[in-house]
């Protein structure tokens, strides 16, 4: 007989870890750490950290962190914590034991901003593939500098290669000293990978620069150096096709894409972490595939081609999930699992209602990006869900 096709709750496995559900919870960046009183402009994970990923975890399910800088050149983010220094790495070790108390499974998102960071943030020159900078307005949300972006210094070979030396070093801290059952390398949404993956940012004329091979070689150097710290089979890697954010407006991304992924899946990882082509942080699901459609055929607008270019590659797929499409495309095996993150802000029992059918609380975007004087609201306490006997409803 055929095997019954997967659901949301059937078992699955990436690397040597076995997860109980396929429900996993999105990195999500909340800066809610304490500052370091032992190194000027960095952060360390605090207690209510503890308390937030606790809350999350379930028995068998997996948790990938917010994102981790590697360095402090690597951060641009006011209340993030890194992994470089000693008292970071053990703030981490309570966090992940806060997760595996409840028989939860965490991924430690390591992250470098290249050219997103801001030297008011790091006191020093954000660096990136090439001196190209963002020409956009400064975000606003509150852990972000309000100044202008800056020219980024372009990366020497020798410093291409020391950056791709503070991730593994970091993955190797993560899983050996901070508890992480494995790391994710945070390669989307236009940070220090995507800025060598996108050909309107990279402008190189060197081996790392100029064809998909070589823009994508940074990336692959360093998955090899981390795999060679912690084994393949521990790292996973998040890309966004389709992403725009950060003017991410490179030629070929279907291509080059699909070329990568056909790469990465010779490599044994954990898995490959793709984000939806709908999903944007700034446009509206009808204005992303609206403007995609201006570039990319229908047809290829689909996470369906980096799918099979992964061959056995587990793929977890994100952007745009909630309670009436959690199990869209699981049975038909376009992806492995579903990463969900702005519900997860609102819901800490997501799971669980999932499971029951439970209505969700809507979420707070204006709480999303701390730090707040309150950081425990719309964190770890939400005032809008106290006294109410029936869920708000879905909202925005």
């Amino acid at each position: 007989m055929p095997s019954a096709a997967p659901t949301l709750w059937s078992p699955f496995k990436i690397g040597p870890i076995e997860l109980k559900h396929r429900i996993v919870m999105a990195p999500l960046t909340r800066n809610r750490a304490t500052k370091n009183d032992k190194a000027e402009r960095t952060w360390v994970p605090n207690d209510l950290m503890c308390e937030y990923y606790s809350e999350r975890a379930t028995d068998g399910g997996l948790l990938i962190s917010e994102a981790v800088p590697v360095s402090l050149v690597a951060s641009g983010m006011l209340g993030v914590a890194g992994m470089w220094l000693p008292e970071q790495v053990q703030g981490w070790k309570k966090v992940t034991d806060s997760i595996h108390a409840k028989g939860g499974k965490v991924f430690a998102q390591l992250w470098h901003q290249g050219r997103n960071s801001h030297s008011t943030v790091s006191g020093v020159q954000p660096v990136s593939s090439s001196d190209v900078p963002i020409t956009d307005s400064p975000h606003a949300w509150a852990g972000l500098p309000t100044e202008p972006f800056e020219v980024p210094h372009a990366l020497t070979v020798e410093e291409i290669a020391a950056t791709q030396d503070d991730f593994a070093r970091c993955a190797l801290a993560a899983v050996t000293e901070a508890g992480f059952d494995g790391v994710e390398i945070h390669a989307a949404n236009g940070y220090i990978f995507d800025q060598f993956h996108h050909s309107n940012i990279n402008t190189r004329t060197d081996q790392y620069g100029g064809s998909i091979e070589g823009r994508t070689l940074f990336t692959r150097e360093t998955i090899a150096k981390i795999s060679a710290a912690i084994g393949a089979d521990r790292l996973g890697v998040r890309l966004a096709p389709f992403g725009y954010f950060n003017q991410t407006r490179g030629e070929h991304r279907v291509e080059q894409c699909t070329w990568l992924c056909t790469e990465l899946s010779k490599l044994g990882l954990a898995y490959v972490h793709l984000i939806e082509p709908r999903f944007d942080e700034i446009k509206s699901e009808n204005e992303k595939l609206a403007s995609l459609g201006q570039e990319v055929a229908s047809e290829e607008v689909s996470l369906k081609p980096f799918r099979a270019a992964l061959g056995s590659t587990p793929v977890i797929a994100a952007g745009g999930y909630n309670a009436d499409n959690a199990d869209e495309g699981l049975a038909a095996g376009e992806h492995d699992l579903i990463a969900m993150g702005r519900y997860f802000c609102s819901n800490a029992d997501l799971v669980d209602r999932l499971r029951t059918g439970k209505p969700l609380y809507r979420y707070n975007r204006a709480r999303f990006y701390g730090p707040f004087k309150q950081n425990e609201i719309g964190y770890t306490v939400h005032p809008e869900q106290l006294g109410e006997n029936v869920p708000m409803p879905l909202g925005d």
